[in-house]
């Protein structure tokens, strides 16, 4: 009953700090707004000019922010869980690999803003088939899938230098910001269906959490206990994929979310991941839009694209995770 209470305190906590992190993210920029004021906004009670600001511009990167980090983190918690390797996420298995390779040949190609994002989603899914067609030939093994990941990533990053290689300075500048997660460019008709297919994704590995629970005890211990290990990593590996590849197509990518996030929620929760996988969307959910604020604020007026405050976050968390590790 203690424990149950402890964690229902837990993720009370959490979506207290995730509305926060909500009105923080959405009063930040060069033209600085009150807590009342953004709701005021949003109840549809403000003047025209701040109305402009909230709804136009600032909701839309917020809410893109919200989703994607939730969407990352889940993925990278399951990732985890389900190779049981602590360094598997969206960029190691190769995901975001082929989503740049995606965006960059949109660029060269000069299609629409618009098609970006789905160009990017192609390349995500290419691959992830190129991971899951590698490592079916040994049984689905964490290390092969690993190495896969890894291998498909090298691949897709050396060819978008190729292209870029091939490109003008415009179309290499037009590609650069969206390569490093920049927030702004997000399409809002893209953003609804985007949330959409997050929100479900996560719900469904959610409602899998006791499945992998045993599968990160290793195939032979789920055989014991009746489960076709194979059967539902395949199942729950292509749905992490398309929540990452959809988040990651959002946007571009945005680094160590799907990394950093899980280990922090493992740390306070434990290893359920029935309670784990939301407890790390919340948690994604709450650390993308402060770090989005940040890269707001930092060189104001100058916007930084959200992923270069992840890539640092994440980098002196490792460092200090290392520094105090036996």
């Amino acid at each position: 009953m203690a424990n149950n209470k402890n964690i229902f305190l837990i993720f009370s906590g959490l979506f207290v700090l995730a509305g926060f992190s909500f009105f923080l993210s959405l009063s930040t920029g060069s033209n600085g707004m009150s807590f009342v004021e953004c709701l005021q906004v949003l109840l549809g009670n403000a003047n025209e000019n701040s109305e402009l600001i909230i709804k136009s511009i600032r909701l839309p990167r917020v809410l893109a922010a919200i989703f994607i980090g939730a969407g990352l983190s889940a993925s990278g918690c399951v990732f985890q869980a389900v190779l049981r390797n602590p360094l598997a996420e969206p960029l190691t298995l190769g995901v975001s690999g082929g989503a740049v390779f995606g965006a960059a040949a949109a660029v060269v190609l000069a299609v629409s803003t618009f098609f970006i994002p789905l160009f990017s989603f192609a390349g995500a899914f290419l691959a992830v088939g190129a991971v899951y067609a590698l490592s079916r030939k040994k049984s689905f093994d964490s290390n092969a899938m690993i190495l896969s990941g890894v291998a498909v990533s090298y691949v897709f990053s050396s060819t978008v230098m190729l292209i870029y290689s091939m490109s003008s300075a415009h179309q290499i500048q037009a590609a650069f910001s969206w390569l490093m997660g920049d927030l702004s460019t997000v399409d809002t008709g893209l953003l609804i269906i985007s949330a959409v297919i997050i929100c479900a994704g996560i719900a469904v590995l959610s409602m899998f959490g006791n499945i992998i629970n045993v599968i990160s005890l290793g195939e032979q211990k789920a055989q014991t206990l009746g489960i076709n290990a194979q059967k539902y990593v395949k199942l729950i590996f292509i749905t992490a994929s398309l929540v990452a590849a959809v988040s990651v197509a959002l946007c571009g990518v945005i680094g160590f979310v799907g990394l950093m996030i899980p280990h922090i929620m493992r740390k306070i929760l434990g290893g359920n991941n029935i309670i784990l996988i939301p407890a790390s969307a919340l948690g994604g959910a709450i650390f993308l839009p402060l770090c989005d604020a940040v890269s707001r604020t930092l060189f104001a007026p100058v916007m930084l694209p959200a992923g270069v405050i992840t890539g640092i976050a994440g980098g002196i968390f490792f460092m200090f995770l290392l520094s105090r590790a036996k």
